[in-house]
């Protein structure tokens, strides 16, 4: 019984799999597989009792209807195969059985429809499932401070509290507490070596507001620089729909359509690569130290590409 069963999955399988390339000759594939065409085509029958899409355009061919394969019904020709097997046994329980089985088979055969949406996310470093993480994973459930060793920096030797582990424009990077405070943002890529002290920490409450805050990986853990940007009316509808700066705040507009905005800053580079993006569109209104240090940036570029 066990045999003949998994005698008809490989048939199956064999059928599946020739049906997927393309038209097939029953009798062809009889010969092939050493059976009779009447076990084929009781073979092929079990198929389309199972709910596979197969036509018969000609006496002896069969071939899966246009538009459908196993590739795009993601299934492999096993799991096809046990699925046709699975429609037998069911039909003989009936019943809630057979019930279930329909809803079961129609989910796995259904066609996935078209999706209408793309969502772009740009490409960088894959999170290792490594000990090293996992180890990172626990301090932070913990609140224990570690030991770290980190590419060519001072820091290694030193205790830090880690705090989240975050992904910013492609690259993975541990977000910890170390000297006075200061929240370090350290690359998992270039941590050597973590070791746990035993010691605890007591977990600043506002890091999530700080994180929501945040546009860019060069955070810090106050705010205390205002700055006031002119955006141009061509890019003004961009910045009215999205916050492209931290705490970002419309101010008014000017006769010319030009949009005033505020955003408060830890650090000039948390916002600096943001405005560089849309030059010419963007003019740092102020502070004066700031516009200074944008200027600056684009004479070194003018004069590099003379």
């Amino acid at each position: 019984m066990l045999s003949d069963t998994l005698n008809k999955i490989s048939r199956l399988m064999f059928i599946l799999n020739a049906l997927d390339r393309g038209k097939v000759q029953l009798s062809r594939l009889a010969a092939d597989l050493s059976v009779n065409v009447r076990t084929l085509q009781r073979d092929i029958r079990v198929l389309e009792e199972a709910g596979f899409p197969i036509a018969n355009p000609s006496k002896g061919v069969y071939c899966l209807v246009e538009g459908y394969s196993l590739q795009k019904m993601q299934l492999s020709a096993k799991e096809a195969a046990l699925l046709a097997i699975l429609s037998n046994i069911v039909a003989s329980l009936g019943g809630s059985f057979q019930e279930t089985y329909v809803t079961l088979r129609n989910r796995v055969l259904e066609m996935a429809p078209e999706n209408p949406f793309f969502i772009k996310i740009p490409k960088g470093q894959a999170f290792l499932n490594d000990e090293q993480n996992k180890l990172i994973e626990r301090a932070i459930k913990k609140r224990e401070k570690l030991e770290i060793v980190y590419e060519k920096s001072k820091l290694s030797g030193k205790n830090i509290s880690p705090l989240k582990i975050a992904w910013f424009d492609g690259f993975w990077y541990l977000l910890a507490l170390g000297k006075d405070e200061l929240i370090l943002k350290l690359r998992l890529d270039k941590i050597k070596r973590l070791t746990p002290t035993g010691l605890t920490f007591r977990r600043p409450e506002k890091i999530e507001k700080i994180l929501e805050e945040s546009v860019s990986v060069w955070f810090e853990g106050t705010r205390h620089i205002r700055v006031e940007l002119k955006i141009s009316a061509q890019a003004a509808p961009y910045f009215e729909k999205k916050d492209y700066f931290p705490k970002q705040k419309k101010l008014g507009k000017t006769d010319a359509g030009e949009m005033l905005v505020e955003c408060l800053v830890g650090k000039y580079e948390e916002i600096i690569p943001t405005v560089l993006a849309w030059m010419p569109h963007i003019i740092v209104c102020q502070p004066a130290e700031l516009a200074a240090c944008i200027a600056e940036k684009v004479a070194v570029y003018h004069q590099k590409i003379k």
